[in-house]
């Protein structure tokens, strides 16, 4: 495993991570192997929030995690509130933040949290002075270590890190969805730590992804249609030869690609199942090439590039 520093957070973490979004629930029942082989693996990054599976993901992690916590670094989340029988809505109140720390630490068995970020805010949340304030106490008081932002856009991470004292974004960037890669150098000039979310794009760069797979129906699959699927199937076929290498699979190519960035300080890929678990540590310490890199880039005469596409 190859470790980077947060930006200046002073936190190290694994350059390879967990995303653990719905562990603990549904298909992502019964992962505690993959966990297990991650931290067998030099892992140290786990990712979740307050939110995640009704509050599984936290319980499960604390439950795999406990007896190890100085080793790891634990990133959670705030401000999405999914009330049971209920729709989700977003609260960063002061109010709200004070409730949900609390319960994240219960879930965790810890006494605080490597990093602390806001879940998806409106930017006008980035004017409230007071929740700032919070969170710098919370901080002062070594609750949280560094607190961030869990973010699609790079404008908003930008507003972040002139308005406040966090120095963490997590935010998705990947070789389908390059619209925000700019902000790569934004957050360097700024010593910002960048975490990768999505960096597989919903599971199309992983490479299992077929015109007959996942089957129509699947939650993906519904949710991006079956035209644009059938169009990332054909952007699969394209950068498969660069990304797929002898003791390269595709998936590792695609974090590869995400990894071969200074600014990038972790990728955090979906935890779904042992061997996605396998193959995702398995691209630790692998960069592409120049020339890998710059033919990326000048594929179908920048289309690649270009891409802006949805998880």
């Amino acid at each position: 495993m190859i470790y980077r520093q947060l930006g200046n957070t002073g936190i190290t973490v694994s350059e390879i991570g967990v995303g653990c979004g719905g562990l603990g629930a549904g298909r992502k029942v019964g992962l505690e192997p993959a966990l297990e082989y991650a931290l067998d693996h030099g892992v140290t990054l786990f990712d979740t929030a307050v939110s995640y599976a009704e509050g599984a993901s936290e319980q499960v992690l604390g439950r795999v995690l406990a007896g190890r916590r100085e080793k790891v670094v634990i990133a959670s989340k705030f401000g999405t509130v999914i009330p049971p029988g209920g729709d989700a809505y977003k609260d960063f109140s002061v109010g709200n933040l004070r409730a949900s720390l609390p319960v994240s630490l219960a879930r965790l068995g810890t006494d605080y949290i490597d990093v602390y970020q806001l879940h998806n805010p409106p930017p006008a949340v980035l004017e409230d002075r007071r929740l700032f304030d919070e969170l710098d106490a919370l901080v002062a008081r070594g609750t949280i270590r560094a607190y961030g932002l869990s973010i699609d856009d790079c404008a908003t991470a930008c507003r972040f890190l002139d308005a406040t004292r966090g120095r963490a974004i997590q935010i998705n960037i990947n070789l389908f969805k390059q619209k925000e890669r700019p902000f790569l150098a934004e957050a360097a000039r700024r010593s910002a730590g960048v975490i990768i979310k999505v960096p597989l794009a919903g599971g199309a760069l992983s490479g299992r992804f077929t015109r007959d797979y996942p089957p129509p129906g699947e939650e993906r699959r519904a949710r991006w249609g079956e035209a644009d699927f059938a169009r990332r199937i054909g952007l699969v076929e394209k950068v498969r030869p660069v990304l797929e290498r002898p003791g390269r699979t595709m998936g590792q190519g695609a974090l590869a690609w995400l990894l071969s960035f200074d600014a990038v300080s972790a990728v955090i890929p979906g935890i779904s199942s042992l061997e996605k678990m396998q193959d995702a540590v398995g691209a630790a310490g692998m960069r592409l090439t120049a020339e890998e890199m710059r033919t990326l880039d000048e594929m179908g005469g920048g289309e690649i590039r270009a891409l802006n596409l949805s998880w």
